[in-house]
């Protein structure tokens, strides 16, 4: 009896059990079912501009704000250098007063 089963187990190792086709076409249909589908994509609106993009255009762009900057950088350099504050920081009079006695500062490194 031994023998016989072994005889049996032998041959059919020997011969490989191969699927249908119908049953290889069911398990692809059924995998096919279960994989997840791909969403539409969503589309983004356009990022709005920052606040200081809106500002700038609001005043006209980027060198219309370089231009009211050196223009504000100039007014307070002629305001603290204008004569009353000489007066006040030199102990000088008015007529005597430059306002750049020394123009080392502007060319100066570091």
């Amino acid at each position: 009896m031994q023998d016989d089963l072994d005889d049996l187990l032998a041959r059919a190792a020997q011969r490989p059990v191969l699927p249908s086709e119908a049953l290889m076409n069911r398990v692809l249909a059924d995998a096919l079912a279960r994989q997840p589908q791909a969403s539409a994509p969503v589309p983004r609106p356009a990022p709005r501009p920052g606040v200081l993009a809106r500002l700038s255009a609001l005043f006209g762009g980027p060198p219309v704000l370089a231009g009211l900057g050196t223009a504000a950088v100039f007014g307070l350099a002629l305001g603290y250098l204008s004569p009353t504050t000489l007066n006040y920081l030199t102990g000088t009079s008015t007529e005597t007063a430059e306002f750049f006695p020394q123009a080392d500062f502007l060319t100066t490194e570091g």
